[in-house]
């Protein structure tokens, strides 16, 4: 075989291996773990903030953490996640469909960094990556559907609850289980809110923090059962308000080609692998999202580049029909 065949041989082959690496299945026990949660005020119906079973929790790159400002060795600043400080970020959006008006409860989360080495070969290899949960509500308070993707678009998924009228929902949508990236998560889930202390909760992936599995639990019960951690509550915007020597900063670029993008947060892996043929310097690092954005950076959850548009997170209804939702 010639070198003009061998190097992209070579390179599809470790292609295909981190891929692997990053959308393995998930183990059938769930090794030791910590729960992160959150108290806000929440209605009889409208349910409360998402708790997370964190899996390998001595580990800082699997803590939920804070977005911080520090100085850089050449005297710049620089936007980390401190890890020894959870935080979970929310805020509401109103939306309209031609078959009625909802209400989104987003809430954001980010990590030190999906870590990098030779026995670490993660596709999504980075710092100051981030995941959003998004709880869509009718306007009685009842939750139709969950939505999930790390915060640069990726790793897509929906988990739609009972409340949900089947004529909502895409053709062809698998009634048990379904499978993504690598995992097999609840293609439904039961009406929340059995009792006052039922949450949704999502166990992340050591390393990659990758949702593998989804669930309604009574969030007392794993309090007895899980070291537990609490989350500070802030709102979005705080994330453009980070406090540094007297002054305020961004959590995302604000001006230039990358401005709405996390700083700090180059993907080199996925710009190596993916960046040509989606078109797209920037493919895999994290972006804004929430009112306070005003960036013209989509938030595509396609790969698709003809598809960018549709595909915008930014835009929940055309996302939502995009995927195949029938809200």
């Amino acid at each position: 075989m010639t070198a003009q065949k061998t190097i992209p041989a070579l390179l599809f082959g470790l292609f295909c291996c981190l891929l692997t690496s990053c959308a393995s299945p998930p183990t059938s026990r769930l090794p030791q773990a910590i729960l992160f949660q959150a108290h806000q005020s929440a209605s009889a119906s409208t349910p409360g903030p998402p708790a997370f079973l964190i899996k390998d929790p001595g580990q800082p790159y699997n803590a939920i953490g804070m977005p911080d400002v520090r100085e850089g060795a050449d005297q710049k600043t620089e936007v980390y996640v401190d890890p020894d400080k959870p935080a979970l970020f929310f805020e509401t959006q109103e939306f309209t469909t031609p078959k009625g008006t909802y209400k989104n409860q987003i809430y954001r989360i980010h990590f030190e960094q999906v870590p990098f080495a030779l026995d670490k070969l993660h596709l999504t290899a980075g710092k100051n990556t981030g995941l959003l949960i998004i709880y869509t509500v009718d306007n009685k308070g009842q939750l139709l559907l969950v939505t999930t993707a790390h915060t640069c678009g990726c790793f897509l998924a929906f988990f739609p609850t009972r409340a949900l009228p089947a004529a909502s929902f895409p053709a062809d949508w698998p009634a048990k289980s379904q499978w993504v990236y690598g995992y097999s998560l609840p293609s439904l889930l039961p009406s929340p809110l059995a009792n006052n202390s039922d949450t949704i909760v999502f166990t992340l992936e050591s390393e990659t923090h990758r949702i593998s599995d989804v669930a309604i639990r009574d969030l007392a019960v794993l309090q007895k059962n899980y070291s537990a951690t609490e989350m500070a509550i802030f709102s979005m915007h705080s994330l453009y308000q980070l406090p540094f020597k007297g002054r305020t900063e961004s959590f995302f670029e604000m001006e230039g080609a990358r401005q709405g993008y996390v700083r700090d947060n180059t993907k080199i892996l996925e710009r190596l692998f993916i960046s040509w043929w989606a078109f797209d310097l920037h493919v895999g690092e994290d972006k804004a999202y929430g009112s306070a954005d005003t960036s013209q950076t989509v938030l595509y959850t396609s790969l698709k580049f003809w598809d960018r548009e549709a595909s915008d997170l930014k835009n929940f209804p055309r996302f939502l029909s995009y995927w195949g939702w029938k809200l």
